[in-house]
């Protein structure tokens, strides 16, 4: 996440998913993946969805709170978490800043302190710029930062948390992008968790991977099945 982003569409559609979750009583904590704002592209430019219809209807507190920030040129996290969008304020906002030579160093620090602020959580979310690293990365490169690990989920899992993470789609074909998280999917330590993966279709796909701890599950997935029956439907599809 880059505070450039705050307020784009990308966030309508992640907060009012997660604002639909917390109605099952479930205690949720955000992990922003804070990184530094880049500036060789225009991404996170998705805000004039604000004044659309199609919009309108499925949270419509969320759309005026978002529509606040961007109006008054406020866009960062911390205006975020000060429109109380919602009710949790278990918000891990520290900047993931990973000095060259001590990447790996850094990141374990910071994941750390990750794990014991979002303790209290029942639900975590992460939400990196890129998503789940892919093969072609490696942990030890600056670029790592826009990355969820494995190993960070399943730290999480461990802990007694569901986990969600943001995933942003590539142009494969869905049956192949899909194969990138089965190595994730067979870990040891997930094997007994649930999967499920909601896409955000508006703009570009931003899919929503969901790994549910058994305690958790059958309250997650009636509320992901009620949540596709409200205007929602209009924006979101469950792909596995």
């Amino acid at each position: 996440m880059q505070n450039r982003y705050a307020g784009d569409v990308g966030d309508f559609g992640k907060l009012g998913l997660l604002r639909f979750l917390e109605s099952q009583g479930l205690r949720i904590g955000v992990n922003w993946y804070l990184t530094d704002d880049e500036t060789h592209n225009d991404d996170g430019k998705f805000i004039e969805y604000t004044s659309k219809e199609t919009f309108a209807g499925c949270d419509d507190e969320l759309l005026f709170g978002l529509s606040d920030i961007i109006a008054n040129n406020n866009r960062s996290i911390k205006a975020l978490e000060s429109k109380n969008l919602l009710i949790s304020d278990l918000y891990y906002s520290e900047k993931m800043t990973c000095p060259p030579r001590q990447v790996q160093e850094a990141r374990a620090s910071w994941h750390q302190k990750a794990l014991d602020y979002l303790s209290e959580s029942d639900i975590v979310f992460l939400d990196p710029d890129n998503g789940l690293i892919t093969k072609s990365k490696s942990k030890g490169s600056m670029k790592s930062i826009k990355y969820v690990f494995p190993e960070e989920i399943i730290d999480y899992y461990i802990q007694g948390h569901s986990v969600v993470f943001y995933n942003h789609r590539t142009h494969e074909k869905e049956d192949v992008y899909l194969k990138r998280f089965h190595t994730l999917f067979q870990s040891r330590e997930l094997r007994d968790a649930g999967k499920q993966i909601l896409t955000f279709c508006r703009y570009s796909l931003r899919d929503y991977v969901f790994i549910m701890q058994p305690k958790h599950s059958a309250s997650i997935k009636q509320s992901l099945q009620d949540f596709l029956e409200t205007n929602w439907k209009r924006h979101f599809k469950c792909i596995l």
